[in-house]
Formats: C-alpha cells, sequence, structure tokens
C-alpha cells in the first residue's frame, strides 16, 4: 500500500515541459508608469475650456461694463490680441517645458517618481509638470472664468456644505 499521494501533473509536466510555458505564468517585474499622453490630452481639454471660459467671462464682463466698445473682439476690454497673445505663450509653456524636462530626465538618467501613499504607479518628471499644468487649469476654469460668467462652483459648494450642517445639527 503506498501512502504517498500521486501527483500525477507534475510527473506529465516532466514528461512534456513545453506545458510549464502554458500552465505557470511569468512574472515579470513592469513598473506601471502614468500615461503621458494621456495627461497631455487632458491637459489640451482643460486649456480649451479655459480659453473658452476665459472667452466667455471676458464677455460677460464687458457686456456688464456699458463699454463704449461697440465689438467685443478688438481694442476694447473685451477679447484683444494681447489677452491672444497671453494664450499663445501659455500654450508653448504647456508644449515645451514637458518636453524639456523629458529630456533633461532622459540625459541625466533621472528615475521616476513614486509617491506610494497617492499612487501605486511612477511619474515622469514631465508627467507631474503636466499635473501642476492640470491643477492651474483646473484653477484658472473654476475660480476665475466661470464666476465672471456668473456660475460660482464654490458658493454652491458652500451652500451644500452648510445644508449638510444643518440637517446633521437638526438630526442629533
Amino acid at each position: 500500500m503506498n501512502t504517498l499521494p500521486n501527483f500525477m501533473f507534475l510527473s506529465f509536466l516532466h514528461k512534456k515541459p513545453l506545458w510549464f510555458a502554458i500552465t505557470i505564468p511569468t512574472v515579470s517585474a513592469i513598473p506601471m508608469v502614468v500615461d503621458f499622453i494621456a495627461l497631455c490630452y487632458i491637459l489640451l481639454i482643460m486649456f480649451f475650456l479655459d480659453l473658452i471660459t476665459g472667452i466667455l467671462g471676458s464677455y460677460f464682463e464687458w457686456k456688464k461694463s456699458n463699454s463704449n466698445d461697440l465689438w467685443f473682439f478688438g481694442k476694447g476690454e473685451g477679447f484683444s490680441s494681447r489677452k491672444a497673445k497671453g494664450s499663445i505663450i501659455k500654450a508653448l509653456t504647456y508644449i515645451g517645458l514637458p518636453y524639456l524636462i523629458m529630456q533633461f530626465q532622459t540625459i541625466l538618467a533621472i528615475k521616476n517618481v513614486k509617491y506610494e501613499t497617492f499612487s501605486d504607479s511612477e511619474f515622469e518628471l514631465a508627467s507631474v509638470c503636466v499635473i501642476l499644468f492640470c491643477l492651474i487649469e483646473g484653477f484658472s476654469i473654476f475660480h476665475e472664468n466661470l464666476p465672471k460668467c456668473g456660475f460660482n462652483i464654490w458658493d454652491h459648494v458652500k451652500k451644500l456644505i452648510d445644508f449638510y450642517k444643518k440637517v446633521k445639527t437638526e438630526i442629533k
């Protein structure tokens, strides 16, 4: 009587070793890196949203000011070439600075940034730069432009928080 278990699968793998490739997955240590191109697309969308909301904000301020200018686009207080030049300079900065940082990181062999309490992925320095640009654009959209258009999201959030506090104290 045989008391040892019969390991048929192991004997099968011993006879046909090609099955090792199919049955035992290989583990490779490939670090997860944040997708830089996807971040650039997000920044591009936010840039155009900022541009649109900025033009709308300027338009609403121009309408309220009862300006003597007949046209919104032009030399007046509406949308001028000075503001367009500022948008072009901002766009060139958003394109050039991450590219320059990528080149420095490659040339100097600087490692990616990993902050494990925040994310499991690694961040290239250019990705961190693009994330900061996205935060700047978000601030510009929600804190500067939308209030000029008549939609102040921070006031709505404050009202919701006050309402929540009031309901919470009434429930107690």
